[in-house]
């Protein structure tokens, strides 16, 4: 894929994620639910080409840096980890079960730093029990959540690909042959 692609497609990416993390800022705290779905345009693009996943996370939390600082922070430490983590395991045909355990790691490094480092509670409360007890907590949480996400993922991704639309994918039939 040439240079050009790539960053078309991640600037493409940035903007839909843009959009889905923006969501409670426009809308109203009712729908943040739906900044879940920030992930995926950044799966996408780092799933396509990891180089182009990582431009499209940095750019995603520039932009959303200009609507809101906490969504940035957000976006920063979750979805966008979660996005690019998985996008580049899958990118990089690891196993399932290795890609979720490694993005699960990652994404807990990130949540400890956004709770213990930060200040702002994960999970809106103080998780009880020592801290390797909220520690397994959290890998346990980002276990169960990078597994279903990576599903959710790899599904939309699928539909992405086989329709058409883009040519998204169209470096993973190359490598094939």
């Amino acid at each position: 894929m040439n240079r050009t692609k790539i960053i078309v497609i991640g600037a493409l990416m940035a903007g839909i994620a843009t959009i889905f993390q923006s969501i409670p800022f426009f809308l109203s705290e009712a729908f943040a639910l739906l900044t879940i779905l920030s992930a995926i345009p950044i799966y996408t693009a780092a799933r396509t080409n990891p180089m182009s996943g990582a431009l499209s996370y940095v750019v995603t939390v520039i932009l959303v840096l200009f609507v809101s600082s906490h969504e940035a922070l957000m976006f920063l430490f979750t979805n966008g980890v979660v996005g690019v983590s998985l996008g580049i395991t899958s990118y990089l045909k690891l196993n399932k079960f290795l890609a979720v355990g490694v993005s699960s790691v990652i994404q807990t490094i990130f949540l400890c730093i956004l709770n213990y480092g930060i200040g702002i509670s994960i999970f809106g409360v103080k998780i009880p029990g020592a801290i390797i007890i909220q520690l397994i907590l959290i890998l346990g949480f980002t276990l169960v959540y990078n597994f279903g996400y990576q599903a959710f993922a790899d599904f939309i991704y699928k539909r992405i690909k086989t329709s058409g639309i883009t040519d998204i994918g169209a470096n993973e039939k190359n490598k094939e042959n």
